[in-house]
């Protein structure tokens, strides 16, 4: 462990506006939903009614469960308690990710291992900032909430258990960074593990399977279930889950070489075989994107069977008259259903965006880039390899994520695919983002384009609840696409919306390369 705490030291300076920006928001978020949770539900009456047709929603439960009380207390940890922890745990990861495996791959880890850092110091390093990040994000937010009036034990409650949330999926990076020497397919299999993790909690409360809820760390967060009775003792199971995961990470770290995985690498072929910048991009990004790939399958043909039913099972004319009301007349439940599961798995599919769109900014910053430029390739011919697959690859994660839920939903796999793809140009705008500043601030392009994404994510959720309208609302570029599957996407104001996104996304990577062809190579910082 020498050297712990420099290397801890380190993480903060480089980290200096990530882990600040996410937790300040991150505190602040719960006492403004409270706060919005009274102002628009004044009597319990009428907070009892919009629990009531929120557990007769299938998407509501799928992406935030029971509502186990309805009081301003009970309502905010539902619609905080499995939103806050997969934002928290896709950053943790992210975090633990860049600061052990991208690390090694860089070639730094071995320098700094030629000093005095012990074998072990920079995955404590990582797991200690990340796992203190998500506690401080956790207990400072429940101020506010005993301010606005609700229990202090509910309210530390509530915070410990996302906060713990985002220690789970930390453990789950620590240990997918052992396992492969890209740093890339490590995040790929958090990410994805991850996913699968909030797809059991997603089943389980919508397709009524409670003990589902117990093996995700994003069912533990529920079922503490703060304002509602206080399980304090459901605490336990993250904690154990984030020891167990963190010793197997060391274990798994001793067994390994530096700058090794124990995933073995295949041999390459004995001479090059790559015909050009444009094939060694596909070289570099096709693992990245097959893992993807295959997890957002897997998920959408998840969805599509969870929501085969539905339609009968929730046929009663309460539903109906919601679908009717949020897709209009004679929408279906499932394609309400539908509708706000995929409007959140796009933004799932933008952060893989995000992932392919930083790809040559990573290699700029290993110094393979100036290696590779050194020789007679363009720098916009090399970017444009990249880029090509930033644009690409999140077309077929949409396209794979809506034909396996079409198939296995009502086989119908155009149809649902056809309603995935209208995400693809606010995808696009966000990984257009990404390109703009790998090309003008190469060195804050990783922290602030994911800082953009959450960003997003923060403005979605506070719109969705009313604390947030008009220019902040417009502010995401995924209130503009329209709604497919409700039929709400043959307008011409929704098709302008799509041409006006992509021209935006055009706009932003053309000027990113702009950038990029004026400046000199930047390493990292």
């Amino acid at each position: 462990m020498t050297g712990t705490w420099t290397l801890i030291r380190l993480i903060l300076r480089r980290d200096r506006v990530l882990l600040p920006l996410w937790i300040v928001i991150g505190a602040v978020l719960p006492s403004s939903i409270a706060a919005g949770t009274a102002r628009l539900y004044t009597d319990q009456a009428g907070r009892e009614a919009f629990a009531a047709a929120s557990m007769s929603n299938p998407a509501q439960l799928a992406m935030r469960g029971v509502i186990y009380d309805p009081g301003v207390g009970g309502l905010t940890a539902w619609t905080l308690g499995s939103s806050t922890a997969l934002i928290g745990g896709l950053i943790s990861i992210l975090l633990v990710v860049r600061h052990t495996r991208a690390e090694e791959e860089s070639g730094r880890r071995e320098l700094l291992a030629s000093g005095v850092i012990g074998r072990h110091a920079p995955l404590t390093a990582a797991l200690a900032v990340v796992l203190a990040a998500n506690l401080l994000l956790g207990l400072l937010g429940v101020p506010g909430l005993v301010a606005g009036g609700l229990a202090a034990g509910s309210s530390l409650l509530f915070g410990l258990s996302t906060a713990v949330a985002g220690w789970a999926l930390a453990a789950v990076a620590a240990v997918a960074a052992q396992l492969t020497a890209g740093s890339g397919t490590a995040r790929g299999i958090a990410i994805a593990t991850g996913g699968a993790l909030f797809a059991v909690r997603s089943l389980a409360d919508a397709g009524g399977i409670a003990w589902l809820g117990w093996l995700s760390p994003f069912g533990w967060v529920r079922l503490t279930r703060p304002y509602a009775g206080d399980h304090w003792w459901v605490l336990a199971l993250p904690v154990a889950f984030t020891a167990a995961l963190s010793a197997a990470a060391y274990a798994l770290s001793a067994r390994r070489d530096l700058a090794g995985g124990l995933l073995p690498a295949r041999p390459g072929p004995a001479e090059g075989t790559l015909s050009g910048s444009f094939a060694l991009a596909g070289r570099l990004h096709r693992g990245s994107l097959a893992g993807f790939a295959i997890g957002f399958g897997a998920l959408g043909a998840v969805l599509g069977s969870a929501a085969g039913g539905l339609d009968a099972q929730l046929g009663g004319p309460a539903f109906r008259q919601l679908a009717e009301t949020i897709g209009g007349a004679g929408a279906r439940a499932s394609d309400v259903f539908f509708g706000f599961v995929t409007y959140v798995l796009s933004q799932l599919v933008a952060g893989a965006a995000l992932v392919s769109a930083l790809r040559a900014r990573a290699e700029e910053a290993a110094g393979r880039a100036e290696l590779l430029l050194s020789g007679p390739v363009g720098r916009l011919r090399w970017a444009l390899g990249h880029l090509f697959y930033a644009a690409a690859g999140p077309a077929l994660l949409l396209a794979v994520l809506g034909a396996m839920a079409g198939l296995t939903y009502d086989g119908d796999a155009l149809r649902v695919a056809g309603a995935t793809l209208a995400y693809l140009p606010a995808v696009w705008t966000v990984a257009g983002v990404a390109v703009l500043l790998s090309g003008a601030l190469p060195r804050l392009a990783a922290a602030v384009s994911w800082s953009v994404l959450g960003l997003i994510l923060v403005v979605d959720l506070v719109a969705e609840f009313k604390l947030a309208g008009g220019f902040i609302l417009e502010l995401s570029p995924f209130v503009h696409v329209p709604a497919l599957l409700l039929g709400t996407g043959a307008s011409a104001d929704a098709l302008s919306g799509l041409l006006g996104l992509t021209a935006l996304a055009v706009a932003l990577a053309a000027a990113g390369l702009a950038f990029l062809r004026r400046r000199d190579l930047a390493p990292s910082s």
